[in-house]
C-alpha cells in the first residue's frame, strides 16, 4: 500500500487524463482488500463519484460484482453518501444493496428509524420506494420488504385510499401490490 498506492497517484498525474476516476472501479473488479479501497478512496476521492463510461458509479460496480459490506461496500456507501450529500440508507436503497450484505446492518443504526420516513430529496421517494425502482438501479427485495416493514407510519399514509384511487373498478390491492404498481406507474 505505502509503495504502490503514491507510485499509482504519481502515474495518474503523469498522464492527466483523468483515469484515475476509474482506479476505484479496479480496484473493487480486482478484489483488492477492503484497506485498499480505503485508501483508494482516500487519496483518489473524485473516483467515489464519478461514472464510467457505461454510466455506473463505483457503488453499482459494488453491487454487482457482490462486494461484502466487511470488503469494502461499507466504505464506498460512506464516502458517496457524504459525496451525494444523501443518507448512507439513501444510497442503500436507490443502488440495491441486498439485505444480507448492508441494508440490515444500515437498518440496526438507532438514527435511520426517523430517515425511513422521511422522502429523499433529490428523487421526491421514501427509501421503500428508491429500494422498488430497479429500472436505471440495482433493487433488491429483501431489502424492499424489512424497509416497507419497519414503515408503520408510511404504511398508514399510502395504505387507505391514497393510492386506491388509481385502481378504482379494481379489486382492492394489498399493500405491497400498491407499492410496486406506485413503482411502476410514478
Amino acid at each position: 500500500d505505502e509503495v504502490l498506492l503514491p507510485a499509482l497517484e504519481r502515474t495518474m498525474d503523469i498522464h492527466n487524463n483523468q483515469r484515475h476516476r476509474h482506479i476505484l472501479r479496479a480496484t473493487i473488479l480486482s478484489d483488492a482488500p477492503p484497506h485498499v479501497i480505503k485508501d483508494v478512496i482516500n487519496r483518489f476521492p473524485d473516483s467515489i463519484n464519478t461514472p464510467d463510461c457505461s454510466g455506473k458509479y463505483p457503488i453499482d460496480i459494488a453491487v454487482q460484482h457482490g462486494l461484502t459490506w466487511d470488503g469494502g461496500m461499507e466504505d464506498i456507501v460512506e464516502a458517496f453518501a457524504s459525496a451525494e450529500e444523501t443518507t448512507e440508507l439513501n444510497v442503500c436503497s436507490k443502488h440495491g444493496v441486498k439485505w444480507e450484505n448492508g441494508m440490515v446492518n444500515m437498518m440496526q443504526r438507532s438514527h435511520v428509524v426517523d430517515i425511513v420516513e422521511r422522502m429523499e430529496v433529490s428523487t421526491g421517494l421514501y427509501p421503500f420506494m428508491l429500494a422498488a425502482v430497479g429500472e436505471k438501479y440495482s433493487y433488491d427485495l429483501g431489502s424492499i420488504y424489512h424497509l416497507i416493514k419497519s414503515s408503520p407510519k408510511l404504511v398508514q399514509h399510502f395504505g387507505a385510499d391514497n393510492v386506491e384511487e388509481k385502481f378504482s373498478g379494481k379489486r382492492k390491492r394489498s399493500f405491497v401490490e400498491k407499492i410496486f404498481a406506485f413503482a411502476i406507474f410514478k
